[in-house]
Parts: structure tokens; sequence; C-alpha cells
């Protein structure tokens, strides 16, 4: 790892009159090495190299991209909280590369052979970075090359990059071609060198930034960009075509004008600005050109509107918390623990052990980071030291410790980090898996890692700015398995935005998924092989006759659910098998009892936990014991009560609390267990149940109403000896509905406690035949 810094001090040495720096030295950005999107493209590397210079490495094919003068505008969901936009690089370009992307090429007796570039990761030293590259032919032939970069000094008006590549396996009588930033450079076995030298240039103004905001959040802005109308129109000031403020100014309220500039748009013309003609966009549908003309048209000064309550908000009013309403505050249960000092405010986006009881938890923000907590036993936070080992990830939502072996899910990479010299800190960022399809979609993300029986599994969502014209990629919306040598397969399809994924009760996988176009609702998911979960995104209108599997739990929008995050198996008191899940928007812990049918897993969903500091996407298992929840959020309507980090302990008490463990499909109607006998003056009455049915259906609009809605009677019912289990005979159930229960918030157990929650969500995919 340390070879780099003795390559730049050789490099020095070689090149006369090239001064370059070596050693610790200060970055112009922290992270100096940021992955993520940038200028519309995925897989990219940006390199904070010197205050006179930056670098973009372009990951997905494996060489230079940028190099400049200026910085990054970090900008973005996970950054700060607007959609649609996503990291510019900004400031005076040095060297572009005119291919849109490295090529790399193997040359014989004049004969040319494009190569396959892998790309294998990096490592980091003090003194620089050295990416790794696997480049294949046709023929079977595998060349290793290592890149190093640092930047130069030739004189006092110039600035150079030093490149230095190290390649192995270049077959006998061929020779290496890469063409980069407009020149052929000749690799061969062993070490080569190319520099790439610039005028310096002065001080660069920042960009306004607050112009290249503006709209950013809507889709209307965003295809605009897509549609290179940008090219010829600008926000403020006419270019080739007039500003967009201008257009808002002339149109804004005119009765048919959107029509109009429909029509205008997609059939070009001439005249009404001046005799430059605007270029035709008959390929752009009417509806996406209206998204572009409402953000275009709202820029023009308008009243503001008296701000509206959101649904969520008005159905709560009236009802008690646990009877139609969220719960007020922390399971009776459990006691919580804040193990996180005051200045450690984490967006949590995934957590792990190590073998030696400290927590890593990655960060969904600016920084990409990991950190190292240990410390965490003495439940005190002035014991608990926070260090961060690894920074510069790219939306990290996953992780599992394998073996001691730490391993991340970035937005574009299944990522292994290595710690070479023993600092804790990170050296090699080794690439495992990275040949799955992206773009640079915001909304597309790796969610979650899971680690089953030698192989890693995540989840690929879906991207969510498209046009009309515009299709899914085909590894989009599915549940994907990585094999240790980096190769992935199919395992579903059907997701939409699955934000959760673990292996939970009886040893399978299952997932959590969230209300969009084509589902209805939120949803718990068993992942299986070869299963359509319902989202036609991917598949359109092919196989029409094909049916979406319904979920084992459906989780009611704004009910019980909006933003599902990672389920786990429960390993506490009397939930021991059951699985819990957080939840971002929606907030707290909900829990969830699955049952067998027909050999089908369905079950149903309660209430569990609210009072955490906020909505919780991970969550994981600590070797004390505890239970470590994981805050994050954005602003708008992701996250809880605007909240947006945060890092929790909940340790279980042992103190019985009075609520339903679980609802039991049986013939003709349910049995409902609870924690505790009931009174024996309570629970006696049909009318102490409520009970309704609806169905929901799968269409292309977002979400989905509850269809033949109906309540159904409680015929008759039957108390258990011990008082611990009610059993309901319910006529008019149908199999394929969710059947909502509530029960009289008066209920009383036998030691006088109230319910902590009257409410659950039993999806009935199927009713039980025979027997128990």
């Amino acid at each position: 790892m340390k070879t780099v810094g003795l390559f730049l001090a050789c490099l020095a040495l070689l090149l006369p009159g090239c001064h370059v720096a070596h050693g610790p030295k200060p970055r112009p950005h922290d992270p100096w090495v940021f992955r993520s999107v940038l200028d519309g493209r995925p897989r990219m590397i940006s390199l904070a190299l010197h205050e006179q210079m930056y670098a973009a490495y372009d990951a997905e094919n494996c060489g230079l991209y940028k190099l400049w003068k200026g910085g990054l505008l970090i900008e973005g969901a996970p950054f700060t909280g607007v959609k649609n936009i996503q990291p510019l690089s900004w400031g005076h370009v040095y060297g572009l590369d005119s291919l849109k992307q490295p090529l790399w090429l193997l040359v014989k007796q004049q004969e040319e052979t494009m190569l396959r570039s892998q790309f294998k990761g990096y490592h980091l030293s003090n003194s620089g970075i050295r990416f790794h590259y696997l480049l294949l032919s046709h023929e079977g032939d595998s060349i290793w090359v290592d890149e190093a970069v640092e930047v130069g000094m030739p004189d006092d008006s110039h600035i150079s990059l030093e490149r230095s590549f190290e390649s192995r396996e270049i077959p006998a009588h061929t020779r290496l071609c890469l063409l980069s930033m407009g020149q052929k450079i000749w690799l061969h076995n062993g070490n080569s060198r190319q520099r790439h030298v610039f005028e310096r240039v002065g001080a660069v103004p920042r960009p306004d930034k607050a112009a290249l905001m503006q709209g950013a959040g809507s889709r209307g802005h965003y295809w605009l960009a897509k549609s290179g109308c940008d090219t010829c129109h600008e926000l403020e000031e006419a270019t080739i075509g007039p500003a967009y403020r201008q257009i808002a100014g002339r149109y804004q309220g005119q009765a048919g004008a959107m029509e109009a500039l429909v029509e205008k748009v997609r059939q070009g013309g001439a005249g009404v600005w001046g005799q430059v003609p605007m270029i035709p966009h008959p390929h752009i549908a009417p509806g996406d050109v209206r998204e572009m003309l409402k953000y275009i048209l709202s820029l023009a000064p308008a009243a503001r509107q008296p701000a509206r309550r959101r649904r969520a908000e008005v159905d709560m009013e009236g009802k008690k918390p646990g009877f139609g309403a969220p719960l007020a505050g922390l399971h009776p249960s459990y006691e919580l623990i804040c193990i996180r000092p005051q200045s450690f405010r984490p967006k949590v986006a995934s957590m792990d052990f190590l073998p030696d009881g400290s927590l890593l938890v990655a960060t969904w923000d600016s920084v990409g980071g990991v950190y190292k907590l240990s410390g965490l036993e003495s439940n005190d936070t002035s014991q608990v030291q926070i260090k961060r080992i690894a920074a510069g990830l790219a939306e990290p939502l996953g992780m599992k410790v394998v073996d001691g072996q730490i391993f991340v899910m970035q937005k574009h990479e299944l990522t292994q980090l290595i710690d070479h010299d023993g600092d804790e800190l990170i050296d090699e960022y080794r690439a495992v898996c990275n040949a799955f399809g992206v773009t640079a979609d915001f909304h597309e993300f790796a969610l979650d890692l899971a680690y089953k029986d030698g192989y890693f599994y995540t989840n690929l969502s879906l991207a969510m700015r498209l046009m009309a014209h515009e299709r899914q990629l085909p590894d989009r919306g599915r549940t994907i398995r990585i094999a240790p040598d980096g190769s992935y397969e199919w395992v579903n399809f059907g997701l939409r935005q699955p934000n959760g994924l673990e292996v939970g009760l009886d040893g399978e996988l299952f997932a959590t998924d969230n209300q969009g176009k084509w589902l209805p609702a939120n949803k718990l998911i068993h992942i299986q092989p070869g299963v359509f979960h319902g989202s036609r995104a991917v598949i359109g209108d092919s196989l029409p006759e094909l049916k979406g599997k319904p979920p084992a739990v459906w989780l009611p929008q704004d009910e019980i659910g909006n933003s599902p995050g990672e389920p786990l198996l429960m390993k506490d008191g009397p939930y021991k098998g059951q699985m819990i899940h957080g939840e971002v928007t929606h907030g707290g812990i909900k829990r969830v009892f699955l049952e067998k049918i027909r050999g089908e897993y369905q079950g149903c969903v309660f209430r569990f936990s609210q009072g955490l500091e906020a909505g919780i996407g991970r969550m994981v298992w600590g070797p004390d014991g505890g239970l470590y929840v994981g805050g994050v959020g954005m602003n708008g309507n992701w996250g809880w009560k605007g909240r947006t980090y945060g890092l929790q302990k909940l340790v279980y008490n042992g103190k019985t609390t009075f609520e339903m463990l679980a609802i039991r499909a049986r013939p003709g109607g349910f049995s409902l267990t609870f924690t505790a006998p009931l009174a024996p003056d309570s629970g006696k009455q049909p009318a102490d149940y409520l009970v309704q049915q609806w169905r929901y259906e799968a269409t292309e609009n977002y979400g989905g109403p509850k269809l033949d809605l109906e309540i159904l009677p409680v015929r008759r019912l039957k108390v258990s000896a011990d008082r611990k289990k009610v059993d309901l005979f319910i006529p008019g159930l149908k199999e394929g509905h969710v059947v909502y229960f509530r029960l009289n918030e008066h209920l009383r157990s036998a030691a006088g406690q109230t319910l902590w929650a009257g409410e659950s969500w039993y999806t009935l995919n199927a009713i039980p035949r025979t027997g128990n």
C-alpha cells in the first residue's frame, strides 16, 4: 500500500523540472476521494488532488474523464435533501475526454481489438491513490493495470497530472493502448508514465448555486436538461432562445397556453422570439412536455397559497395512539439508551458489528463515511470512542461483516473495505461486484445487504425520473445474488423501492417494498427465486397475463406504513421468532407475525414502538443483546417529523406489555393471542372487535385505494380457559383481502393493564382448509 508514495518520489527524479508533492498533504475537499454520480454520469470517482486541480475518473470504463480547477457542487437527496439533482463539477476545465469514455485497445500487427474493462477498486495512502483495472479480451486474455495519479508543477505557469501505469500479463507480441484525453497512451508490461500539462489559471468564480438549484426538485426541471433544452435556453438570460423566466412571464395565466406550447415544443417553429428556429421534438411525449412546461411557467411570480396539512395528519384527528393513530412513546417492555455523543449525528445508511464488539455505522451524506464505535457496552456516551475509518462512499445503504471482513453496498458497487496495516483506517476499497446496470437517476439505489449461504443479496430499485420513451434497465426492480467471485444473477423481479432486506423467519430472506406505481400499498415480501412481485415498470406491457404474487403482509399506506425499512428477526421475550421492521416516514418500529398457510407465508402487522429520535431505516442486534436502531431522513416527505439522524439502543427489560401477540387464520375466522390473560369481564362481547376487509389492485397509478371495503360482523367468539386466546368466528371472509382488527380500547388484562395498541392488519392470502 505504501508503494504509491515511493513511486511518486521516484517520479519526481525521473521527470526533470517537475515537482511532485508526496507524503501527507492537505486536500481542498474532505473526503478527497468521493464516489457519486457526477455531471450526469454514474460510477464516477472525483479526486480533490490539489487546490489547483480536481480529477474525475470513470469507474464504469476504467479511465480519466475530466480535469479542472474549481470544485464540486455536492447536491442531491443524500447530501442536501433535494431530489433529481446530482453532484456537479464546476470551474475551469483543463481537459475533458472527447470520446466521453476511455477506450482500451490491444494491438497486434496493426490489428486493434477493443478490450472489456472491469474496475477492481483502489488503494489509498497518505501520498495518493492507485486504481486497479482488469482488461479482458474476447480471446480470453486477462491484463491487469494499476494507475497512480498525482499533481505536478513543471514550472510557475503550468500544472500537470502525472499518471503512472503498472501493467501485467500483456500477451507477447502485442501492445496495450489507452485512448484518453485525446491521446494514445502505449503501455507495456512493467511501468509506463504519461503527463498531461496545462497552463495554470487564476481564481475561478464559484457558480450561482441558487440559479443551479432553481426547481431542482421538479421532474420538469430535470427533464429540460435531459432533453437538451438547456443548450438553447437559460434561466435568466436569453441566449439562442429566450430565457425560461421570459417564457414564464409571457404565458403564465393565459388560457390555452399550455396546449399551444406543448404543440410548439413538439413541432418546432420560429417567429415568436426571433427568427432562429426551435428544433422540433416529436419524440418527447406530450405528457413529458407538460411537466417541463409546468416548471417553466412556475418561474413567474405567483400568489402564495396557504400550506395544506398532509392527509395522514388530517386522518389522525380525534384518534387515540394505538387505536387509529401512531403510538406516542416507547414500548413499555424496552429501555431506551442513548449511545451517541451529541457531536455525532449520523444519517444511518447501514450498520453491523465487528467481532471485537465495536459497531460500524455507514452514513447517507456528503461524507459517505464508515465510523467505528467502541465502548458501547458502557451505555455511557462519554465512554464511546468514534473513529472514521473510511469515507467517500456513494450512498452505502447496505453493510455486512462476514468472518471479520467488511463489505458495503454502495449505490453502484459491492465493495470490500480492507485495512492492510492495522491502523484501523481503510487502505483498499476493493470492488467485488459492479457489473449490474445503472444510470444517473437519483432514485436508483442498491438497498440493504444480506448474506446467506456464502452469497450476498441486495435490492436494486427503479429509476423514477424516466421520460415516456425511456425504459428501465433490465437489472432494476430486482433482488440480485452476488457470488464471491463478483458474478451476479437475478433472483426475482417486479420490485419498486425495496428498502429493507434480511434473513428472517426460518432462515428465509424477506424484504420490504414501498408504495408507488403498481404498488397500491407498502408490503413485506418473502424473497423467492423467479417470483414476480407486481411492478410492471421493467416488463411493461409484455406478459400481460402475469399476475404479481401477493406479499406476505400488506402495510397500508399512512395507517401502519409509509417508508418501511430493514426487517429483522426478533430475539426478545414473547416476541422471539417474529419479525420487526423500521419505518422512516411513519416512524418507529412495526412488528410482524407470520404463519404458513398452504406452504406460503402470510400474517399480520402490529404497531410496536415509537419514541425514537428519528425515522428508522436500519437495525442490528448487538453482541450485548441490545437492539441498535439507526435513524435517517431528509427534508420533504421522507423522514419522521423532519428529523434526519439518530442512533439509539433498545434493551428488553422483561416487563409484560398487554397487547395482541399474534393473529392466526382459522377456517371461518381468526384466533387472537394476547401477551397476558384478559380480565374476566373483558373481551367477551363481539362488539369489542371491529373487523373490516378490503382488497388492493395493482395499477400504473401511484398507490391505490381500498377496494370493496366492508365491515364484517363477529358472529360469535370463544375465550380460552387461560384467557390469553380469543377465537373469532367471522362469516364473509375472502381470500386475497386485508383484514383489519381494532379492539375496544377499554379492554383490560387480568393485572389491570390497558392495551398498548389495539390494531392489526392481517393479509389473508389463503384461508386454512383444515385444523389449527
